[in-house]
């Protein structure tokens, strides 16, 4: 037998080392391949991986520590508010107790009542008259004491032989108390006074009941012989003691007892009432004596948290309740707020890991892209970089390689350039103006010969347009040679338009004498006449103006028309050469010139409205003749066609 134990034990020590070694097996397979995966992974989802493990452990340690501390803060927050409610509710019942024992004490202590209530307890019979009046002087006193706020009820229980006992309103027969169950409560108090429960009364002159909380009270003599001579009722209505208690916010679902010293319910701010009673057995296990103290209990089956004052006064209880699960509920929201904050921090980790991880290991693979774009032309490239290391300072090599080849591109196109010019010159200079001019004089003076007025006005305009379009070769001009030009331009037009072209010139002489780069307002001109002038009848005139003023040491030329307007999708295309019937040099060509020859702050804006015309601003420099270049100089560019 012992025998077969030793083999069952070997047997159990052999299989347990199998298991053992198989676990290790498993164990190294899957670290193997898990080494696998990792060699095969690219270097930024190394990286990713290994930021965001470590990081996000780091956070769900904060937000765990963080949860619990919130769920604590949260439930200590709650506990000390619904505190401060619970206090301000005894302090508000409180209130109610003592302006109750004041109105007492100042009916206890009023003369008139010491005095008449002597009277009638001496057994001495007053006559009617006398009743009479001290009824009225004993009324008076009780209608006072009702006066005050909250007193609903100010009463005095008087021998019954009296007439005025049967008032009901302010007197009672002192024999009622005999039939009431808590009147002997009175010689047990020092004092001589109770407070009672709530108890419904039909006061005289209504018919309906009114339910009351009431101070009872013997009233005794206070010239030194303590007899007792009467008993006061002062009474408030029930529904204000209720309505406080409802009022008193401890928690949403918190509730709010009063009870006397039996135990009997005085008001309630919810009727569950079976909650009460198994607090009563239970409450003697609890400790109240700290201020705000809250002891855990369970009630029916839930939790709650519960706390009780004293009201010395009545010898009350102000009882409140708060369930654990509305605490824990707002416990868990916060809980729900703190994992979806998690959550997206998880999230947002990994993204700024993921983007962390992918900078650091693709800056070579962005280079190798910007190379690739070298070849294509492509040498604005802003590759500045306040990395140190190797790589930075391989992007600081490729950059300035990169500006030099720039630099010898543009030299080499600026050399293109001046052959260009040069190209442009020659053909200039193949154009004989005087042939041309000769040319036209020659058709002018065979107008004027056959009496064709029409066509020496014509020819006239056209070898002044062209004598302007051409200036000897020359691009500057004066404004007042601009302004000749379109003069000409116009004069030819009407020619086509029957005269129904008006131009208004408002050009003072002093701006006249201001040059600027030839050709600049009659394309303008131009495409306000094509462009702006739609299906205007003939029998209408279409006015343009031209209009100029210095501002700020530059001069701006205005051309406003009345024409049909153009749309900011029309204007757009007109300023990027997207029209269909682009006139002249373009307008895209004016701006394009007057930028390159003054600078970017200057150039051509055009503001429009469909239906009410088109206004184009162009801004340039104030400067006399021959002072252009240096504005001319400050850039050089590629000249549009």
């Amino acid at each position: 037998m012992r025998l077969q134990n030793i083999g069952k034990e070997s047997l159990g020590r052999n299989n347990s080392m199998l298991l053992r070694r198989r676990g290790v097996g498993t164990m190294r397979k899957l670290r193997a391949q898990l080494g696998k995966m990792i060699r095969r992974c690219s270097m930024y989802m190394k990286l990713t991986i290994s930021f965001s493990i470590a990081i996000i452990s780091i956070l769900m340690i904060v937000m765990i520590v963080l949860s619990h501390l919130v769920n604590y803060n949260d439930r200590e927050k709650i506990l000390f508010s619904a505190n401060q409610s619970f206090e301000q509710t005894n302090s508000f019942i409180q209130n109610y107790l003592d302006t109750m024992v004041y109105v007492s004490d100042q009916i206890y202590y009023n003369h008139d009542v010491q005095e008449l209530l002597k009277l009638n307890s001496s057994g001495k019979e007053r006559q009617l008259g006398e009743q009479y009046r001290d009824f009225l002087r004993l009324d008076s006193v009780l209608r006072t004491a009702e006066l005050v706020e909250t007193i609903y009820m100010a009463r005095l229980f008087v021998p019954d032989r009296l007439t005025y006992s049967n008032n009901m309103r302010h007197f009672e027969k002192v024999s009622a108390l005999e039939n009431r169950e808590d009147y002997g409560e009175l010689p047990r108090n020092g004092d001589y006074s109770f407070f009672t429960v709530p108890e419904k009364i039909i006061m005289p002159g209504t018919n309906y009941e009114v339910e009351v909380v009431s101070l009872l009270r013997l009233i005794l003599t206070t010239d030194g012989t303590i007899q007792p001579i009467g008993v006061e009722q002062i009474g408030i209505q029930t529904y204000k003691i209720k309505s406080v208690l409802e009022k008193s916010k401890i928690t949403k679902s918190g509730i709010v007892y009063l009870v006397n010293s039996e135990g009997q319910l005085i008001s309630c701010s919810d009727e569950n009432h079976s909650l009460l009673q198994e607090l009563r057995q239970k409450s003697g296990t609890l400790d109240f004596s700290a201020k705000g103290s809250w002891n855990e209990i369970s009630l029916l089956g839930d939790g709650y948290y519960v706390n009780k004052t004293y009201l010395d006064t009545a010898d009350w209880s102000l009882i409140a309740l708060i369930p654990q699960g509305e605490i824990l509920q707002q416990s868990r929201q916060l809980q729900s707020i703190i994992f979806v904050l998690t959550l997206v921090a998880i999230i947002a980790v990994f993204l700024v890991s993921n983007r962390i991880s992918r900078y650091y290991t693709s800056r070579l693979s962005y280079l190798t892209e910007i190379m690739r774009k070298v070849p294509n032309g492509t040498l604005e490239l802003d590759l500045e970089t306040e990395e140190l290391d190797e790589i930075g300072e391989l992007f600081r090599s490729f950059s300035n390689m990169t500006r030099q080849l720039d630099l010898l591109m543009e030299e080499k196109y600026k050399s293109g350039k001046a052959v260009k010019a040069a190209q442009l010159q020659a053909l200039r200079a193949q154009i004989n103006p005087h042939f041309l001019y000769n040319t036209l004089d020659l058709i002018n003076w065979e107008a004027i010969d056959h009496n064709v007025p029409e066509i020496s006005q014509i020819t006239k305009s056209l070898s002044r347009f062209y004598r302007i379009s051409l200036n000897k070769g020359m691009e500057i001009v004066t404004i007042e040679q601009e302004l000749n030009h379109v003069q000409a331009y116009v004069t030819i037009q009407n020619y086509h338009f029957d005269g129904m072209i008006r131009l208004h010139l408002d050009v003072p002489e002093e701006i006249r004498q201001y040059s600027c780069i030839n050709i600049i307002i009659q394309p303008i001109v131009e495409n306000s006449i094509i462009h702006g002038m739609g299906e205007t009848p003939c029998d209408r005139e279409y006015p343009i103006y031209i209009s100029a003023s210095l501002e700020n040491g530059d001069i701006v030329l205005t051309v406003r028309d009345e024409g049909i307007g153009m749309s900011g999708e029309q204007i757009k295309d007109i300023l990027n050469s997207k029209s269909s019937r682009d006139t002249g040099y373009g307008i895209k060509n004016i701006d394009l010139r007057l930028k390159l020859n003054y600078g970017e702050q200057y150039g051509l804006s055009y503001e429009s409205e469909l239906g009410k015309g088109t206004t184009a601003r162009l801004r340039i420099p104030a400067c006399k003749e021959g002072k252009e270049e240096n504005f001319s100089s400050q850039k050089e560019g590629p000249e549009n066609p």
